[in-house]
């Protein structure tokens, strides 16, 4: 289904013949713009502001007649003549007359430099070296940087709009800077007592308060623009806990080095209720929730790199209870430098003053904030200590398991865009793509925002009761921790719910993570939820987990088709916790060891270098497959490579066969080769209609999980019982013997086989090398079918 058209109502009035012209065609032509896009090869959106009577370039216009199978010449001259005029000079008078304030000046200048179809560097070009640097200019109309009266009048002429409409701007300029906000010494922030006795009773964590004062620091550093526009520089914020002389603490501090505030922005920062759209975290509700549950008395001091002092606003929780007024003190304190920026927080009158809990403190701010930490684009400490990201203990996406559907990686990537909306600067809520203006607040500040779900599923390296799920971010900060919500089943058409992981013993313990960005989907004002009722988070899970069940086998008892998600083919992959490579999951030859393996977890979260990689678990998983009946295998990283090193050529793979040492019996091999028959399944449709599998891509993997190469190795494949070897595509003179010049530890390669239907199910595999000149060999047993 094509896009609405709407009543024609161009953007730029030179442009409505251009465009009247641009949508006749296409409705004879009988395009959809989307199809209208596939012919151009350009975006729906400039086709459609092109139709809209946008100023645009000649080569999008000429590209849209083209794909309508139109001639070009129709509507040339009728652009040449449109864009021949000053860019805006349709621009409506009357309403720059009538503004009266920045924000307003601020809509109109960007309106006017959409309509004139010119970029900041062509604008700042047209001005002249120095005069309109795009920076200064992209700041001033966000509203972050003050619009300048030389600002406007150099945009202004950059525009070439005359003298008559120069002077019309600067007169808005003057009238906006005469209403603008007045100096106060005295803000009005408070409604209601029984809101802030309400506020101060919530019953919230500590790190949860604190991490709202980050989320504000961020958000007006700019570090959480869904716009997807990152600050340069790292934001820098700090959290210190002072104390008195009997050790209880008196004060918290928050400091950021961020931007700063203006006058304007720091009543908003502390008034109550909603703000603008109320999604914002500089929302003054979530600001006075966060402070107010730490103590009664909050002083916020800041003040951008342009002003000339600190602006202070002290906020006393039981004065403004009592006060009939309402009011809050504010004075200025000059700088120490001039280039001194940012915004500090001070809390007073603590409503708990017992010492804290500080390593729990950091490790969760580190949790919360592990992404943007580790991507550098956040530095928080707390009392002195840099704040560590809380990694994921994943697998790596290089290891695989063999299934009947083929190999499946211990990693599932997730980037997926649903759609993309027009989204306001002013307010933050989202509008239809073909939208002008905001449908919340008016403004015509938009910008595209896609509608993105990215990330990561994975596996990770231990099972644990409470330390697995899913962590959803938004803006770079996690919004659900280890969530395990989506391992559940609801049923639409009895409404039971059943837990579809963990199932498996041992029971309640689970190993499925995974990291999902969905910065678009809305969020309580506490941030520590999203709105679960909203169909962006609908969408957000159908992305994931799929529809239906994550099981085969329920799937197709319930009626429905077989679940494809990242989550249904990482459950279906790893739903197991048997010991092995088969599920990777480490062992001690005998059983799985699951408690060693959640101890090596606990030295990587550490920062220990030795498991930051996942050859420990590996090595564990390996040491467990090749281990022969009859050997004791301490359960500990050191012991395992040991027991790898130590394997002779007793070796077995899951009750195969043993070897015997060629070589000195006093020698043992440093080596340990390894066989697995491996292949991938493919589907197919007969002409009946039917879904067939067939099996394709067999090969035989020889890997060496040991300590040191193999040299000159080769491999006899010997049939066992009835039939004969399977087809080696490296064979010498009739026999299937697999030769390799060197294998190196922790590699694998991979030799093509083929079966043919007199191939025995079973073989028997002889392995022989040499490592520094002397010989060693190795028997074990493979099935083939």
């Amino acid at each position: 289904m094509g896009r609405h058209e709407r009543e024609l109502s161009a953007r730029a009035v030179e442009m409505t013949e251009v465009a009247r012209q641009l949508r006749l065609m296409r409705h004879l032509a009988g395009l959809t713009y989307d199809q209208l896009a596939q012919a151009t090869g350009l975006s729906t959106t400039k086709l459609y502001r092109a139709a809209n009577g946008w100023r645009t370039p000649w080569p999008v216009v000429e590209a849209f007649v083209r794909g309508c199978g139109a001639d070009p010449g129709i509507v040339h001259e009728q652009w040449r003549n449109a864009m021949s005029l000053p860019a805006g000079a349709s621009f409506d008078v009357a309403r720059i007359k009538s503004i009266t304030t920045f924000t307003q000046l601020r809509d109109a200048m960007h309106e006017l430099r959409i309509a004139s179809g010119l970029s900041l560097r062509e604008l700042s070009l047209r001005a002249g070296p120095g005069r309109l640097p795009r920076s200064t200019l992209s700041e001033a109309l966000r509203g972050i940087a003050p619009l300048r009266e030389d600002l406007v009048k150099a945009f202004v002429q950059a525009l070439r709009l005359g003298h008559d409409q120069e002077a019309v701007w600067g007169a808005a300029w003057d009238r906006a800077s005469r209403t603008g906000p007045a100096h106060q010494e005295v803000f009005q922030v408070v409604p209601s007592p029984h809101l802030l006795r309400a506020l101060s009773d919530l019953a919230l964590p500590e790190w949860h308060s604190l991490a709202k004062l980050v989320d504000s620091a961020l958000d007006r550093h700019g570090q959480t623009s869904v716009t997807g526009s990152a600050a340069i520089t790292p934001l820098e914020v700090s959290i210190d806990y002072h104390k008195d002389t009997d050790g209880r603490e008196t004060a918290i501090v928050v400091r950021d080095r961020g931007l700063g505030m203006s006058h304007s922005e720091l009543l908003e920062s502390v008034r109550l209720g909603w703000t603008g759209s109320g999604s914002r975290p500089t929302s003054g509700f979530g600001f006075n929730v966060a402070t107010w549950q730490l103590g009664h008395v909050v002083t916020v001091r800041t003040t951008r790199r342009e002003a000339a002092a600190w602006s202070v606003l002290t906020l006393d929780l039981r004065a403004l209870t009592y006060d009939a007024q309402w009011n809050a003190p504010m004075r200025l304190e000059p700088k120490q430098r001039q280039d001194e920026h940012g915004t500090e927080i001070t809390i007073r009158e603590l409503r708990n003053s017992r010492p804290r809990q500080i390593r729990q403190l950091r490790n969760r701010l580190g949790d919360i904030y592990s992404y943007l930490i580790r991507e550098d684009r956040l530095r928080l400490a707390l009392n002195g200590r840099i704040v560590a990201a809380r990694l994921p203990c994943a697998w790596d996406a290089a290891r695989t398991v063999q299934r009947r559907e083929g190999p499946v990686s211990a990693r599932q990537d997730i980037d997926v865009t649903l759609a993309t909306v027009q989204h306001c600067e002013n307010c933050s809520r989202s509008s239809a793509l073909d939208a002008t203006s905001c449908s919340e607040c008016g403004s015509r500040r938009l910008v595209p925002l896609p509608h993105r779900v990215r990330g990561w599923l994975g596996v990770q390296r231990y099972l644990h009761s409470t330390d697995y799920g899913i962590d959803f971010y938004r803006n770079g900060r996690k919004i659900l921790v280890r969530d395990k919500s989506l391992f559940t089943w609801s049923d639409d058409d009895t409404g039971e719910m059943s837990v579809e992981y963990p199932v498996e013993l041992p029971g309640g313990q689970g190993r499925i993570i995974g990291e999902i960005h969905c910065d678009y989907v809305p969020v309580t004002w506490t941030n520590d939820a999203f709105v679960t009722d909203s169909s962006q988070w609908r969408g957000v899970v159908r992305i994931v987990r799929g529809q239906g069940p994550l099981g085969a086998l329920q799937s197709q008892r319930l009626g429905y088709p077989l679940n494809t998600s990242p989550l249904a083919v990482l459950f279906r992959a790893y739903r197991r916790n048997d010991p092995g490579l088969r599920y990777l999951v480490p062992g001690d030859g005998m059983r799985a060891i699951h408690d060693r393996a959640r101890e090596w977890g606990h030295a990587f979260h550490q920062g220990q270098p030795a498991f930051q990689s996942d050859r420990v678990w590996y090595d564990a998983a390996a040491a467990h497959d090749a281990h022969r009946s009859g050997i004791t295998v301490d359960r500990g990283p050191e012991n395992i490579q040991q027991f790898v090193a130590q394997q002779t050529t007793n070796q077995t793979v899951s009750g195969m066969d043993s070897g015997i040492n060629q070589g000195d019996p006093s020698r043992r091999p440093r080596a340990v080769v390894h066989c697995e028959y491996m292949y991938e399944r493919e589907a197919r449709t007969t002409k009946q209609g039917r879904v067939t599998h067939r099996t394709v891509h067999q090969r035989l993997r020889v890997s060496n999980i040991g300590t040191s190469p193999a040299d000159h190795l080769r491999i006899n494949i010997e049939p066992v019982g009835e039939g004969n070897s399977p087809t080696i595509v490296d064979t010498r003179k009739g026999k299937p013997n697999v030769m390799v010049e060197r294998l190196l530890d922790h590699t694998h390669i991979d030799f093509p086989i083929a079966l043919t239907l007199d191939t025995a199910p079973q073989a028997r595999l002889t392995a022989r090398w040499e490592e520094d000149g002397e010989p060693f060999e190795v028997t074990q047993l493979i099935n083939w079918m």
